[in-house]
């Protein structure tokens, strides 16, 4: 299940992930960004959830001075946010001992890896199956509180961790970014949300209700995602995929690039 695409579009895949991530956080005026060197950014959203806020290295090789620094604007940027806000460093791949330093140094004591997957979608274009009876459309920034108790609904958490980055100005920011829902006879049942950057469609917040699981929906409503970002100009589909979604994907022709880094507290 290890992707066969060269060096060169594993790379690009990577930085069109860190890409979509800073347009989101364009749109959101509420969110804190900082570019430095190297592929190198910090993003804290005031979502209550680590993984959304903190220092993300892209490059293959993490500059470790570069994430010191943005360690430290991060760290500052989550204590402006009420209450306790959780962040975290993420790298590409397993980092070395001066990246391990910075995460210790910021008391981010615990190392976790997660799948990033692709798809050549000139190579395995996406195909339509039978979705039963749900349909899917696009969402706006006037449904933003049905998208987020659907997502909430969907990973079993409380919509406050998606409320603060979900808002009615990324959900409006199409064509780039575009959230989905999927319904059956009007329930909301499962969700995605797409971003496009530089012929490369990210595949976000796959989810299905636990009361509709098991009936194709999550893969439905992934496929109708690449789709829609194929039909636009993507040429790559990528993902970061949970260990229980890693045989969905793997199903849908997505295959494993690299595992990614996460140090937390």
């Amino acid at each position: 299940m290890s992707s066969n695409l060269p060096d060169a579009r594993i790379d690009a895949a990577a930085r069109a992930w860190g890409a979509a991530l800073r347009r989101i956080a364009v749109a959101e005026p509420c969110i804190r960004q900082e570019a430095g060197a190297n592929e190198t950014y910090m993003v804290v959203t005031g979502s209550p959830t680590y993984s959304l806020n903190g220092v993300y290295a892209f490059d293959r090789t993490p500059d470790a001075a570069q994430i010191e620094r943005l360690a430290a604007r991060a760290a500052d940027a989550a204590r402006s946010f009420p209450g306790t806000l959780p962040w975290s460093v993420q790298v590409r791949s397993d980092p070395d001992d001066r990246v391990r330093d910075v995460a210790l140094r910021h008391g981010l004591t615990k190392q976790s890896q997660e799948p990033f997957m692709v798809r050549d979608l000139t190579s395995a274009p996406p195909v339509l199956g039978d979705a039963g009876a749900m349909t899917v459309r696009a969402v706006s920034g006037a449904e933003q509180d049905l998208y987020v108790r659907a997502l909430a609904d969907g990973f079993g958490v409380p919509k406050e961790l998606f409320a603060p980055l979900f808002t009615p100005p990324v959900l409006d920011a199409a064509p780039d970014v575009t959230a989905y829902v999927g319904e059956v006879q009007g329930e909301v049942v499962s969700t995605a949300m797409t971003v496009l950057t530089e012929g490369h469609v990210g595949i976000f917040n796959i989810s299905t209700s636990p009361d509709h699981r098991r009936c194709g929906y999550g893969g439905r409503i992934t496929e109708e995602a690449v789709a829609r970002g194929h039909a636009a100009g993507a040429s790559t589909a990528y993902l970061r995929s949970s260990d229980m979604g890693l045989p969905v994907y793997a199903s849908l022709g997505f295959t494993v690039a690299e595992h990614w880094t996460y140090f937390t507290d």
